[in-house]
């Protein structure tokens, strides 16, 4: 019991310090979380969505908001409307069309502007440089929309068809991006807000409770084994 005992107390210790670790984590977030709000508030210049963000990389929330800039060109070969998305109180569709990256080549969700109908300008050709914010890409959801249109902005689908590698999140840039005399037919889309709260990561503090409850649990299974043993022998 002793040995096991050993083995208890090493396996606390071990949930104790990754629990402490997890609380770390937390409060790192939150100072990250409060320099982001600052640097967003200070109108900070622009940081280029490389620095930021790694193709196929999850979008954190602290990035959401963040003043960005990306260099590219667009492929209208590859681009999707988006029906029934709300700006301004007006039901339309979202023009996303792909940007490839020039710093590493890799796609790009680019949501240009909304247009009240379906027949919308094109994107501009050659090298360009736009600035706005990133935010998550949404779930895939299948439906049978006519061919172009999606129901959601979904790197993962337009994987499928852009091909890899790939940004797991699509960016909306201020103003809307049109080519040359049509600026005007698309309307500008309401950019990405900053994540919410900027206080502790609470689930990083639901990790650290977990830790904490497997090192409490591990000592209760060896204060059983050891009462179990004892009302065995004394019986």
């Amino acid at each position: 019991m002793l040995g096991v005992a050993a083995l208890i107390v090493i396996a606390a210790v071990v949930c104790a310090n990754l629990g402490a670790w997890q609380i770390e984590r937390a409060f790192e977030r939150a100072d990250a979380a409060r320099a982001a709000e600052a640097a967003l508030l200070s109108d900070a210049p622009p940081v280029p969505l490389p620095e930021l963000l790694e193709p196929g990389a999850h979008v954190m929330g602290v990035m959401v908001g963040q003043p960005v800039e990306v260099t590219g060109e667009f492929d209208p070969s590859g681009e999707f409307l988006v029906p029934d998305r709300t700006v301004d109180g007006e039901s339309g569709y979202l023009v996303v069309t792909p940007l490839k990256v020039a710093a590493d080549g890799a796609w790009l969700a680019v949501v240009r502007g909304w247009s009240a109908g379906s027949d919308v300008p094109a994107a501009p050709s050659g090298a360009i440089t736009l600035t706005g914010a990133v935010t998550a890409g949404e779930a895939f959801e299948p439906s049978a929309l006519p061919p172009g249109q999606v129901d959601s902005i979904s790197p993962a689908y337009f994987a499928g068809v852009w091909g890899l590698p790939i940004y797991n999140a699509y960016f909306v840039p201020n103003p809307a991006v049109t080519d040359g005399e049509e600026a005007g037919a698309l309307r500008v889309v309401p950019a990405p807000q900053l994540d919410g709260g900027t206080g502790v990561d609470l689930r990083n503090l639901a990790y650290a409770v977990e830790w904490y409850l497997f090192g409490a649990f591990a000592l209760l299974v060896w204060y059983r084994l050891v009462r179990d043993e004892a009302l065995a022998r004394r019986d």
